[in-house]
């Protein structure tokens, strides 16, 4: 097995990294942030404190750090990051998962993308600010990705005010549909994955309701021209936009996961994992569900809780339910208290009922370390525990009375360990 490196582990596509290569028996992953992000949450190998790629002992130390826990690969998931470390890859100890350093230039600039790609029709056009007779155009910041700097321009005021600033760029403005293409190329140079989908939501820069669109000509054609100028290794994506015509436009490339790549891997498309087979100079297949999928996302909390139990009691089988149903987040933290060893107590007014309830829920009894009927002396059975009830009053006399935290099943998600 080997060590893969995820850096920054707090981004967004690194959350979907840790979920993709979780429980694989070919590489461990590890975190690292350079500052507490919510990467702590998610990597149960976190390495924080990690300096910053503009410090000038930064090379040294984290050549420390990867010899310390023995790091195979990194995956970077910044351009900038990425930048930086495959312009100085001769002095990194491990191998970096991305696009090489030209390629990775070429792609931070979208001046320099453009011309890469000039002659193809979905370049839009550039022009002076001297050449600007008609709006309104589009301005945005050469360097900067997703929707930062980027401003609709109506008149000649507002170009005068927007253009100025340094380092920007005048295209044409693109009225129509916004499309993501995840794609892929292995070490061969062959595009592997051609996958769009539609931006319908945006929030932060991430789309935040992306739709999966069927296979479509001119955005294959585009992503096979793409690759024909620009060598890429592994994961990229680009984002296109449909011009007053209706025909595609180029917005952008980027040589790294992308926020919502998630889509690509709800398909049961693994592309972390291929790429980290394919810089181990592996062969890669690609198979996958072929159908339309949605995703949406929204702010998920989790926890980090002061409270060291050491076991769980929860209110009898009622509690284990909502209605009819089995409460399957609950039975999420359960079984993460089976995983982590802890004992799990059930409290109830009659044994024998309570094992037909939990059969008749297809709940095994042998989840629970002790069925315990309440009323006897709980002394022992609350001591170091946390206490799950549905019943309010329940809780605040448990909690008065032994001293420990008590939780309605809604709030289970502040004891959810989502690390892995």
């Amino acid at each position: 097995m080997k060590n893969v490196l995820v850096f920054s582990c707090g981004a967004i596509p690194a959350i979907d990294i840790n979920i993709a290569l979780r429980g694989n028996k070919e590489y461990k992953v590890y975190g690292a942030s350079s500052y507490d992000d919510h990467g702590l949450y998610i990597y149960e190998n976190y390495i924080g404190g990690v300096p910053f790629i503009s410090a000038p002992s930064f090379i040294s130390n984290f050549n420390e750090i990867l010899r310390r826990y023995q790091i195979d690969l990194i995956i970077p998931l910044h351009e900038d990051m990425i930048l930086f470390f495959q312009e100085h890859r001769d002095e990194i100890a491990a191998t970096i998962v991305s696009s090489c350093y030209d390629t990775a230039l070429l792609c931070r600039y979208k001046s320099k993308t453009y011309q890469a790609l000039a002659g193809f029709d979905f370049v839009p056009i550039v022009y002076m600010e001297k050449d600007v007779d008609a709006y309104p155009v589009f301005v945005k910041k050469d360097d900067d990705q997703g929707a930062r700097h980027a401003y609709k321009v109506e008149n000649e005021a507002e170009l005068r005010l927007y253009a100025r600033q340094p380092d920007m760029i005048i295209c044409e403005y693109l009225p129509g549909e916004e499309v993501t293409v995840d794609c892929f190329t292995d070490r061969h140079g062959a595009l592997r994955l051609v996958n769009p989908r539609a931006a319908d939501r945006i929030l932060a820069g991430i789309d935040v309701h992306a739709r999966r669109l069927s296979h479509d000509e001119e955005i294959q054609s585009i992503a096979e021209r793409i690759n024909t100028r620009i060598l890429f290794r592994g994961p990229w994506f680009f984002q296109i936009k449909r011009d007053q015509k209706g025909r595609f436009k180029l917005l952008e490339i980027a040589t790294r996961f992308a926020g919502a790549f998630s889509l690509t891997r709800c398909m049961d498309l693994n592309t972390p994992l291929l790429a980290l087979r394919d810089f181990d100079n592996k062969d890669v297949q690609f198979d996958y569900n072929d159908i339309p999928i949605e995703a949406d996302k929204m702010f998920i909390g989790r926890y980090s809780i002061a409270n060291a139990y050491s076991r769980v009691v929860v209110d009898g089988v009622e509690c284990l339910c909502i209605g009819e149903c089995v409460d399957t987040f609950l039975m999420m933290f359960i079984y993460q208290c089976l995983n982590k060893r802890k004992p799990i107590t059930l409290l109830c007014s009659d044994t024998q009922m309570a094992m037909q309830q939990l059969e008749e829920k297809h709940i095994a009894t042998s989840v629970f370390s002790t069925i315990f009927v309440s009323g006897n002396d709980n002394s022992t059975v609350f001591e170091k525990a946390v206490f799950i009830s549905r019943d309010e009053q329940r809780r605040i006399e448990v909690r008065e009375k032994y001293g420990i935290c008590c939780y309605e099943p809604t709030a289970i998600e502040a004891l959810l360990d989502w690390r892995g």
